[in-house]
């Protein structure tokens, strides 16, 4: 028996001891990031897009398998000091991002997603300490594929081609060729005859539920023709390499394994799994949400009595973030008389209201309001709770915009009917002349992707705004109660 091995398995066959390394590393996993998990689940089944990442796994199995069906022999290794190194700094890496920048990004946690990141170089870095850096390394294609479970390139693909569920479908059966190319790439022409198979076929699933269930969930479209068009295109491929042969599975010689000691490498991972399972993930700290089933959405909010809507702007962009039924309606709304409280001269102000409905509420969370607006060079204040009355709370914030030179005021809400969502937001800008500067709806998550990265480096202060003076924090309660009260009324008045 080798120094470190457990005297239980130490004489079990190396299937049985490959299947107990993974199974640990696949129950850590669960204990490291259960609360990650449990928010993937809830989010995929509210019709999310990071339901694929439930795909991935299977995908990646299945690109395994066939490369180790092609694995030659390894030299054994008797010093396992650069797998404890390597692994070791992995761990610690995957502890720093769920511990330091998961709370960093904390607005944008359901956008990047970065604990599924910090998962990922976990499992990696555990496969590392059990298995030996030269194995895992034999598998660096499958590590890869694997990384898709991190959505934030996924998320900008699919609403670079239209945000669709069809696009979401398409981009996984990419996804799927590459696992099946590596699964039956014995020769590059059959990796490449693999890839090409499951193109064809997952895109014939794809055009077959475009036609006769075009309204099926998100989920059915990124899990049904990438996992049926591979898993039809490697069975295929493999009865026909073994045409005429027994189809005995496991048929090949097993190595033994390389890695020998783990009594110290079960030790290391256990407890980091138990230092992560120990970090929260950030909590909302939005205000509870109204649900009225009469409330109707959709069209322009009705004005109320003492305000003008001046002009009515509709955005069809959105429709690539929360679904192709969403809708962006944008009013410019003029008070009819001026009050010195919110003007020194009584001039009339000028509110922006932008409303954005969508029947996939969880897109609230994974699309905070900012990604509509380009927001760089911008620092925004820490939320403000108001009673607007009826039950609806909404936030207030600041936003300083370096580059014009102005400062906005904005309140935001967000209520609920049986089908729907509603977010509201209202902004003011400290500048009062007519032709004052407004953000402007627009596509802007890449562009604020280079806050994010600004971020990182220099962390949160370069984008919060530490002493926010609300300017006009009156003028935007007094206007968000009367659109509270406006929209209700009729709700009222019919029950």
């Amino acid at each position: 028996m080798a120094a470190g091995e457990f005297p239980l398995f130490s004489t079990l066959h190396p299937v049985y001891r490959i299947i107990f390394r993974w199974a640990l590393i696949a129950v850590l996993t669960l204990v490291a990031f259960w609360t990650s998990f449990q928010s993937l689940l809830e989010e995929s089944y509210s019709g999310s897009l990071v339901g694929y990442i439930l795909a991935i796994p299977w995908l990646a199995l299945l690109a395994a398998q066939g490369i180790a069906r092609r694995r030659s022999g390894e030299l054994p290794i008797h010093d396992r000091q650069t797998d404890f190194i390597i692994g070791f700094m992995g761990l610690v890496l995957a502890l720093l991002i769920k511990g330091v920048l998961v709370g960093r990004y904390a607005d944008e946690y359901h956008l990047i997603r970065l604990d599924l990141l910090a998962m990922w170089v976990f499992v990696v870095s555990a496969a590392v300490v059990l298995f030996g850096l030269r194995p895992v390394s034999r598998f660096a294609l499958v590590w890869l594929l694997l990384l898709a479970v991190f959505p934030l390139v996924f998320r900008i693909t699919i609403i670079t081609l239209g945000g669709t569920r069809y696009a979401a479908g398409g981009v996984m059966v990419v996804l799927a060729a590459g696992a099946t190319a590596l699964a039956v790439g014995r020769t590059r022409r059959r990796g490449l005859i693999g890839a090409a198979s499951t193109v064809v076929v997952g895109m014939s699933i794809l055009l077959v539920m475009y036609v006769f269930f075009p309204t099926a969930p998100v989920m059915a479209y990124t899990q049904i023709p990438p996992l049926l068009a591979t898993a039809l295109v490697a069975e295929t491929m493999y009865l026909y390499s073994r045409r005429g042969t027994a189809k005995t599975p496991m048929d090949r010689p097993i190595n033994p394994l390389s890695a020998k000691t783990i009594l110290l490498a079960v030790s290391m991972v256990t407890a980091f799994a138990v230092a992560l399972s120990l970090i929260s993930l950030p909590r909302s700290t939005a205000p509870p949400v109204l649900r009225d089933n009469a409330l109707e959405f959709g069209t322009p909010l009705i004005t109320p009595a003492g305000w003008q809507t001046t002009s009515v702007t509709e955005f069809d962009f959105v429709k690539r973030f929360f679904g192709r039924t969403s809708t962006l309606i944008r009013q410019r709304m003029l008070a009819e008389e001026g009050n010195p409280a919110w003007d020194k001269l009584s001039r009339p102000r000028t509110v922006i209201v932008d409303s954005v409905t969508t029947i996939r509420p969880v897109t609230f969370s994974v699309y905070p309001d900012n990604v509509i607006y380009d927001m760089t060079a911008t620092r925004t204040s820490n939320g403000r709770k108001i009673d607007l009355g009826n039950d609806v709370t909404g936030e207030l914030f600041t936003v300083v915009d370096d580059t014009l030179l102005v400062t906005w005021t904005k309140l935001t809400w967000t209520w609920r009917n049986r089908n729907a969502a509603q977010r509201i937001t209202l902004l003011t800008v400290d500048n009062h002349d007519a032709d004052a500067p407004f953000p402007v709806p627009q596509d802007s998550l890449i562009s604020n992707l280079n806050t994010l990265f600004t971020v990182l480096i220099r962390g949160n202060s370069v984008v919060d705004d530490n002493n926010p003076n609300f300017k006009d924090a009156g003028l935007l309660t007094v206007l968000g109660r009367e659109l509270v009260d406006a929209q209700l009324e009729p709700v009222r008045a019919a029950s």
